[in-house]
């Protein structure tokens, strides 16, 4: 015997359902066909700023593209440090997860006015040319390590050179947050930022300045190598006139979206880059788990419409406006 709530479907009823139902689906897949592809890039995260272990990263470069594949970013690029080391690896790897790999480096530079550091996609890093230039200031490193590991001695806080090079294992590109992640082990720093304000950072009692290219010049190589040059992190920069002098030098880009940055930033070198014709990127400055940052990969949200525009200008460079409203 059914009970009084037994709301079983059958015959023309039950056939009625079904077909609704289908209808349903067939309505669902319709909409999902009609998106545009513009629809559908907005589904897409980027990172365009990564660090991996050939720099002061910790994460090996297919470790990262794991990373970025589990965090499901569409494209990202590998920009580390005054060095090019870590791209065939990432390169090949890309492949295999299905993602797009953008070949890039990070160059730190010098400028009369202050330091800034540039982002350069697209490189061709097998170009000699290009090893060489990014080869002059990592020569110094070693001598700059040991010299700074000498002060740190002086002010009562030994720190072995060796044990810095073993930190920075497989780094072609040693600096000083190797020496910092020391430093946190024998309890001479809370963390990275004590380090560096207290030690490490520039005027503090251990720095050591190191040798540098200029900005021009490396803007210059950037493009003479077939990439695009990009400011990296604008926000760190305390002087606007540096931005100014960096545009003036041909900087493609600027990087708007980073952690570095908070909205009214970002929001006014959105503005800027508009006003001056630049390209706009983003990227998380991501190094793996030993930097106290409290962000994955994937956290940040950065357009993929930044990758189309830097795809594009790949072609056709941006169109210049005069510098004005810096």
């Amino acid at each position: 015997m059914r009970g009084e709530h037994d709301v079983t479907l059958r015959g023309p009823s039950r056939l009625a359902f079904q077909i609704a139902a289908w209808f349903c689906i067939l309505l669902i897949f319709i909409k999902l066909s009609a998106w545009t592809q513009q629809e559908r890039n907005v589904l897409k995260n980027i990172d365009l700023h990564i660090h991996t272990n050939a720099s002061d990263g910790t994460l090996r470069a297919s470790q990262v593209v794991a990373e970025a594949r589990e965090a499901g970013l569409a494209v990202i690029s590998i920009t580390d440090h005054d060095t090019t080391a870590a791209l065939a690896e990432a390169m090949e790897a890309a492949r295999d997860k299905g993602i797009v790999l953008v070949p890039g480096v990070e160059i730190s530079a010098t400028h009369p006015i202050g330091e800034a550091h540039i982002l350069g996609y697209w490189v061709n890093f097998q170009d000699p040319n290009l090893q060489a230039f990014l080869y002059s200031p990592l020569s110094t490193r070693t001598a700059r390590i040991i010299e700074i590991c000498k002060r740190m001695d002086a002010l009562g806080f030994p720190v072995d050179p060796e044990e810095v090079f073993q930190e920075a294992a497989e780094a072609e590109s040693v600096g000083r947050p190797h020496i910092a992640r020391v430093m946190l082990r024998k309890g001479y720093a809370r963390d990275m930022d004590d380090a560096f304000q207290r030690f490490l950072g520039d005027g503090k009692p251990a720095h050591v300045k190191r040798f540098k290219n200029t900005t021009a010049d490396t803007i210059a190589m950037i493009h003479a190598c077939g990439g695009i040059s990009v400011i990296a992190h604008p926000g760190l920069i305390q002087d606007p006139q540096l931005i100014a002098s960096l545009i003036q030098d041909g900087a493609m880009g600027i990087e708007v979206y980073c952690h570095d940055h908070d909205p009214e930033q970002a929001e006014r070198f959105l503005r800027m880059a508009e006003a001056q014709g630049l390209l706009v990127t983003g990227g998380s400055d991501y190094h793996g788990e030993m930097l106290d940052k409290p962000f994955r990969l994937g956290d940040l949200k950065v357009p993929y419409e930044c990758f189309l525009r830097l795809e594009e200008a790949r072609k056709t460079p941006p169109v210049r406006k005069s510098l004005h409203a810096m």
